[in-house]
């Protein structure tokens, strides 16, 4: 049994922390996207032994009120092959014969796309990037749009992993966010996915409109029952970008012991299901082929990165600078075809971003923090660069440290985010909390 978690002094530790970010904040610095305006700026030349490769497919056939990201509902085929040809286009960028060291296809959906012009997309970057090594690369996909034709693409393109966003089962919750799929049509894409061989993974998003813990018990029940190997259970984000946020009701908003409620209830739930907690957010089963993906770095040991995007509103990250393209279809497509860049925004990273990203993608993201690997890495001591942060973490019980390391306690894992944006440079919580003041939790 766990012990109760004294609340009053987790809350106490995380004051001024912001408790809303635009994604995951291990994801830094895109969780605070603190963008500068940059139109047409060039992408610097960035080598590495091998990239990771990000493709946005925008189109999807209807918008979900809990959706942030670009997209855009209604395309026809001629845009869509429009489009298709700009990504192309834009992949040239990606010097011939450069190793693929993953490939992950979002959006949007990408399977709205035709069969036909999703498999244009996988030959352009197979022909243009041959993989490195016998790692998983996913498509994601929506369970209305995925269709037979869609993969026998998937398979014959080398994809391994199919990433599908469900959300719930749960009719009125479906109905809520403007979901149109039911249980059927979902329970009946997982099992053709699963017979295919592919490797599936579910999104589930807990705090949506009606949501209840038995109705995400029978989802995540009935998942299971139908061979899904991993599934992915995120809290609802609330931003500018997310209608659902006013359809909350007052109840419905997440506070800190509703957040630690259901991130308890989860985690008991998927470890009787015999799924393990792989990441703060992941549970899969690995005593099957799940067992095979892992999620490779965007960066190396000094935190230059290597990964390149394509697509409206995807990002770069090359060197020490993150590129974001136009957010916009009409004018990320004129100006691929025009030959010029189409970042709109950048970030440059100094060296408290730089810190940042370390911590975050360690502690962040369920790895103790080494105190030599910190200073091999910046040449300065964790405990003067971020020892109050550390000393008031751990007065609340989120964190428990040593001389040689940091992690977080079992109570620190159920707060992973909030603990992760403990760690943000002053500027970018400030940001934050301007940015997303309404949409606070309490």
């Amino acid at each position: 049994m766990q012990p109760a978690i004294d609340l009053a002094r987790v809350a106490a530790a995380l004051e001024s922390t912001p408790t809303v970010a635009y994604s995951a904040p291990h994801d830094y610095p895109h969780a605070a996207s603190m963008f500068s305006r940059s139109p047409g700026a060039r992408r610097e030349r960035f080598t590495a032994p091998a990239m990771r490769l990000y493709a946005h497919i925008p189109f999807c056939n209807y918008a979900c009120s809990f959706c942030c990201y670009a997209k855009h509902v209604g395309a026809g085929e001629a845009e869509m092959r429009r489009y298709v040809q700009a990504l192309k286009t834009e992949l040239e960028w990606v010097p011939q014969g450069t190793p693929l060291s993953q490939l992950f296809v979002g959006g949007g959906t990408p399977t709205a796309l035709p069969a036909e012009l999703l498999d244009e997309v996988l030959a352009a970057i197979n022909d243009r990037m041959p993989r490195a090594g016998d790692h998983v690369h996913t498509v994601e996909a929506s369970p209305e749009s995925i269709t037979d034709p869609h993969l026998a693409v998937l398979r014959a393109r080398g994809i391994g992993r199919i990433s599908m966003g469900i959300q719930s089962l749960q009719d009125g919750v479906l109905d809520a966010v403007r979901r149109t799929h039911g249980t059927r049509v979902a329970v009946d894409a997982c099992r053709r996915i699963v017979d295919a061989g592919f490797i599936l993974n579910i999104d589930l998003m807990y705090g949506l409109p009606g949501e209840t813990e038995q109705g995400f018990r029978d989802d995540f029940e009935l998942l299971a029952a139908n061979g899904v190997h991993a599934v992915t259970a995120y809290s609802l984000r609330l931003n500018e970008f997310t209608p659902v946020s006013r359809q909350l009701a007052e109840a419905e908003r997440f506070s800190l012991p509703r957040l630690v409620r259901w991130r308890a209830f989860i985690r008991d739930l998927a470890t009787e299901l015999g799924y393990t907690q792989t990441r703060w957010h992941t549970f899969k089963r690995l005593d099957g082929i799940a067992a095979r993906h892992e999620r490779l770095p965007t960066s190396g040991d000094d935190l230059r990165g290597y990964q390149f995007g394509i697509g409206l509103s995807a990002r770069s990250s090359l060197g020490h600078t993150v590129y974001r393209n136009h957010r916009g279809r009409t004018t990320y497509v004129q100006r691929v075809e025009a030959g010029e860049s189409p970042v709109e925004e950048l970030i440059r990273l100094g060296p408290a971003d730089l810190q940042t990203m370390f911590i975050a993608r360690t502690l962040g993201d369920g790895q103790r923090l080494r105190v030599d690997d910190y200073g091999r890495t910046f040449g300065t001591s964790l405990f003067d660069d971020h020892g109050g942060t550390i000393a008031r973490l751990r007065d609340g019980g989120l964190l428990d440290s040593d001389a040689s390391s940091v992690g977080l306690t079992e109570t620190g894992k159920l707060a992973y985010d909030l603990v992760t944006l403990a760690f943000y440079p002053q500027p970018a919580k400030d940001w934050l909390l301007g940015r997303l003041g309404s949409y606070q939790v309490a």
